[in-house]
């Protein structure tokens, strides 16, 4: 009876060591995948910027430098663009005079003290 009752017991332990053995090659499968996730998104590039923070800093310095000159361009453009446009509904009939004040309220604006030469203050 016994010995009956210790080869039950060492069917149940080998099923459990297969089934054991097969959650680790699951899981190791699953750490090699998200070891090759991580190669490919560089994580380890990105860990080595996060771990210089002068890095970080010259580089956010030289990202405001620029985005400030990209603002600066687009503003002017676009300020430009809309001053034309202004020009061009001066012309309209009824809407016309309106535009016209506006153009020239543009034009009274000293742009280097941003103060109108009328003494309307905005």
């Amino acid at each position: 009876m016994k010995n009956k009752e210790f080869k039950n017991e060492l069917k149940e332990e080998k099923v459990d060591l297969v089934y054991e053995e097969q959650e680790f090659q699951q899981i190791r499968k699953d750490l090699s995948r998200i070891a090759s996730l991580f190669k490919q998104i560089g994580f380890r590039d990105f860990v080595n910027y996060l771990s210089s923070p002068w890095r970080i800093m010259w580089i956010n310095f030289w990202a405001g430098i620029f985005r400030g000159l990209g603002i600066l361009i687009g503003m002017t453009l676009v300020i430009g663009i809309l001053i034309w446009f202004l020009t061009k509904l001066v012309d309209f009939p009824l809407i016309g005079i309106f535009f016209q004040q506006i153009l020239g309220y543009l034009e009274s604006v000293d742009v280097l003290n941003l103060n109108p030469q009328n003494g309307i203050v905005p």
